[in-house]
């Protein structure tokens, strides 16, 4: 039987010996279906704040000393820039000198935490840091507490060995309420036990992901469209019959083909050069000025490639807009490259809605249709027109999140401000019970939490409850419009300054998204997604 054992562990090393050249990964035979197993490959080789032993372990129920915790967390910081490196410090622990190998780290660290609620000293109090003594959970709390701010949750803090007067409480509490921290079955969390190598590497992975979702620049900065199948060609915009063409047809082809060429990269050489239109431009501006009866070509070409003015080019779009609404021969692609194009440029409303509803009127897509929606609400963002979107945003609302009704556009909507409360929480069925004007201090006075550990959320004006029963939701074959949908609206009520009924909505969202089929396929990206999303909406 040792023979055996032996002889499996030479074969995973030499397994280990031949692929890790070959992947340029750190693989640890140590950790083959280890429950932090993806969190330690995630921190080794994504993030390369960790490194294993000379003999391919990682030893991932070893203790992490105070050095070790505070060197993965400072690469960690230094990699997000969260934190900077220095090389001089005040620092006076009587056993750390420039010759210890964690040195830098640790100043740096103890520089950064100057500008925290509490110091390095704090944490390790006395003259001495012990830089290889094993660091308690506790400890590592309070050294993550400084990087990670917000959490989307109040949740009151589960952990019965953890009193109102440990000074690291609130840290605990945000951290754990964030997901970064959690405790133990008999709901306490040992903050006086030394943390493992593969527990700090679970933390060090849930602190990169905290650090990132808190970055408000990557969230709500712009409306997103759905795809429309070939909107990445380009198009004739109309039908040509190739074997009846007339003389300007010919110049307009071979000026939309050399165009099309040239912008994919392709060089004209001298012997070809009877092929292609040299001049394409200036034939597009020739044909617009004769009266060739494709304007939505000849003018979406002249927007994407003119060297002309905004004015001008407004002017072009304008004249585009007006083509669109007397034809009926222009596709889903060709639209969608009409308003993306045109939607960079001031035009006129009724011009801009008119061609919108012409469009809804001719397509059977529901893709389109979102698309016709999303771009309705990016015409009043581009003209600052938050009465416009006030009253969109609040008629989509009352549809709750019927995608149906969502689709069946009405474009004899007019602003009127008055009369819409954002505050009137009765749109659809919520995941979370929403209380006006209240705490969740004067919620517990009269009342419980609905079940154990329920998540909790105060904002301003509002106290949200989790339901034990969520709503049933049946989003079927609309799951990617929803998700599109979602985060558009977020953006909309954000742009008009509802940051609370954004947050609501995008609470609910995130809890029907999670019963996708998409989200199966690809948690991560809607978790940070609406993590991002919902700490934006929260915070800033």
């Amino acid at each position: 039987m040792r023979k055996i054992k032996k002889l499996s562990l030479l074969v995973a090393i030499i397994i280990v010996l031949s692929i890790q050249p070959a992947a340029g990964r750190t693989v640890y035979y140590d950790t083959f279906n280890h429950w932090a197993e993806s969190d330690i490959d995630f921190a080794s080789n994504a993030l390369k704040v960790f490194r294993g032993y000379g003999d391919f372990t990682f030893r991932p129920e070893n203790n992490i000393t105070r050095a070790e915790f505070i060197t993965i967390l400072a690469r960690t910081a230094y990699s997000q820039n969260q934190m900077r490196e220095v090389y001089v410090s005040d620092m006076s622990y009587q056993d750390m000198s420039n010759k210890h190998w964690s040195y830098t780290f640790v100043i740096s660290m103890y520089e950064h935490l100057k500008t925290n609620n509490f110091t390095l000293q704090d944490i390790f109090p006395g003259n001495n840091f012990y830089p290889d003594k094993a660091i308690t959970r506790e400890e590592a709390a309070a050294l993550i507490g400084a990087f990670c701010k917000n959490a989307i949750y109040d949740n009151p803090l589960p952990f019965i060995d953890i009193s109102t007067s440990n000074k690291f409480y609130n840290e605990i509490n945000r951290l754990n309420n964030a997901g970064i921290i959690v405790g133990y079955e008999d709901n306490t969390f040992r903050g006086k036990s030394p943390i493992t190598r593969a527990e700090s590497a679970a933390l060090i992975r849930r602190v990169y992901n905290d650090i990132k979702t808190s970055d408000s620049s990557q969230y709500l900065t712009k409306l997103l469209f759905l795809p429309i199948r070939g909107e990445d060609i380009y198009s004739y915009f109309g039908n040509y019959n190739f074997n009846n063409l007339s003389a300007n047809d010919r110049k307009y082809i071979k000026a939309k083909d050399t165009l099309e060429y040239v912008s994919f990269g392709g060089y004209i050489f001298p012997e070809d050069s009877h092929l292609y239109d040299l001049n394409a431009v200036n034939t597009m501006e020739d044909l617009r000025s004769q009266g060739y009866y494709n304007v939505a070509g000849t003018n979406y070409y002249l927007l994407l490639f003119g060297s002309h003015s905004d004015e001008a080019k407004s002017n072009f779009a304008n004249e585009l807009l007006t083509d669109v609404i007397g034809r009926n021969d222009l596709n889903d692609a060709e639209m969608m490259q009409v308003f993306t194009a045109v939607s960079k440029y001031t035009v006129n409303e009724n011009l801009y809605m008119g061609a919108l509803e012409k469009w809804n009127s001719m397509t059977n897509s529901d893709n389109a249709k979102a698309n016709i929606m999303f771009f309705r609400y990016a015409y009043y963002i581009r003209n600052n027109n938050k009465d416009m979107l006030r009253r969109l945003i609040y008629e989509d609302l009352k549809k709750a999140n019927n995608i149906p009704e969502l689709l069946n556009l009405n474009f004899s909507l007019s602003a009127d401000p008055t009369g819409i409360d954002f505050r009137n929480y009765n749109f659809g069925n919520y995941s979370f019970s929403l209380y006006k004007d209240t705490t969740l201090y004067r919620y517990l006075l009269t009342s419980t939490l609905p079940f154990r550990q329920a998540r909790v959320v105060e904002l301003s004006s509002i106290l949200m409850v989790e339901k034990r029963n969520k709503p049933a939701v049946s989003m079927t074959n609309y799951e990617n419009i929803f998700s599109q949908y979602s985060v558009n609206r977020l953006y909309v009520l954000n742009f008009i300054g509802e940051k609370e009924r954004a947050f609501v909505e995008g609470m609910n969202d995130y809890t029907i998204i999670k019963t996708f089929d998409l989200y199966r396929k690809n948690p991560n990206f809607y978790d940070d997604t609406y993590t991002g999303i919902l700490k934006k909406l929260k915070f800033t």
